[in-house]
């Protein structure tokens, strides 16, 4: 009888280990799972900042564009009056100084 009260507690015991490690394997999995959603989290708002500062990008890109243009009009505009003025034009003389 004593034989299998000491195996029975044996097997309590062992099941009570069993059980801690079950709940702390299920604490692990939780921490991890959060720790997870947080970097997918972290993930989701680096690409949506990633995507604005493309589209940052392209509209400095297409105002860097526009503007080079205007002034290679304004360029020539100053070319065509300093033409017109002094019969010649050098832009690096800065004739429209």
């Amino acid at each position: 009888m004593d034989a299998i009260k000491k195996k029975m507690q044996a097997m309590k015991i062992e099941k009570d280990n069993a059980l801690d490690r079950a709940d702390a394997a299920e604490e692990k999995v939780r921490q991890i799972t959060e720790k997870l959603e947080r970097c997918e989290e972290e993930l989701r708002d680096t690409q949506k900042k990633m995507t604005q500062t493309g589209d940052d990008l392209d509209k400095a890109q297409e105002d860097l564009s526009a503007a080079t243009s205007k002034l290679e009009e304004k360029e020539k505009t100053v070319q065509e009056v300093c033409l017109k003025i002094w019969g010649y034009c050098v832009i690096s003389c800065h004739c429209y100084r």
